[in-house]
């Protein structure tokens, strides 16, 4: 498990997360080693991103210190070994975020990430990253992919469309609210 902390004075920027991710890969591919990670972002009191990273590193292995080896050259980073808890701890943070908190995210910034995962993997984030309402209309088992309009289940082919609607102003203003019968 890793925190990145980001440095008084140094600001956010769209590519730091993933130049790390990248440096990461690379240096589990230099082991011939299957990288395979999650993080979440939080904001600090502060004002300031920190990211919370779960890494899953073979037996045996260890991570070098991120900040001390280059790879994330933008304030201080700590990584310590877990056994046990470690995704409760990162959805600690993932479910801390408030929509006040989530206005105040830099723009462009991303809340979480994932990678390594298999084709499976990747399937059941999918399922339980998708809105309830799809997720309540469509089992476990299904293949759900996000589409104009709605979603839909890629091994059925099975079409919800979203309740929800959009309608921007003519000065720009944006509403959103859910159709009914009677406004369809």
């Amino acid at each position: 498990m890793l925190t990145l902390t980001y440095r008084t004075g140094d600001q956010w920027q769209k590519l730091h997360i993933s130049q790390f991710r990248d440096r990461l890969r690379q240096w589990f591919k230099r082991r011939g080693l299957k990288c395979r990670f999650v993080w979440v972002a939080e904001l600090q009191k502060r004002g300031v991103l920190h990211y919370h990273m779960i890494v899953w590193v073979p037996k045996g292995y260890y991570l070098p210190s991120p900040d001390k080896s280059g790879w994330w050259p933008h304030g201080m980073s700590n990584v310590r070994s877990v056994k046990s808890s470690a995704v409760g701890y990162l959805m600690k943070y993932a479910s801390k975020t408030t929509p006040d908190d989530a206005m105040r995210y830099p723009k462009g910034a991303r809340m979480h990430g994932a990678g390594g995962l298999d084709p499976e993997d990747r399937r059941h984030l999918r399922y339980w990253r998708s809105p309830i309402w799809v997720r309540e209309a469509m089992s476990g088992r299904s293949d759900i992919r996000k589409v104009n309009g709605g979603y839909c289940d890629k091994f059925t082919g099975e079409f919800l469309r979203s309740p929800w609607r959009i309608y921007i102003g003519p000065g720009g203003q944006v509403w959103t609210f859910k159709a009914t019968e009677t406004t369809q």
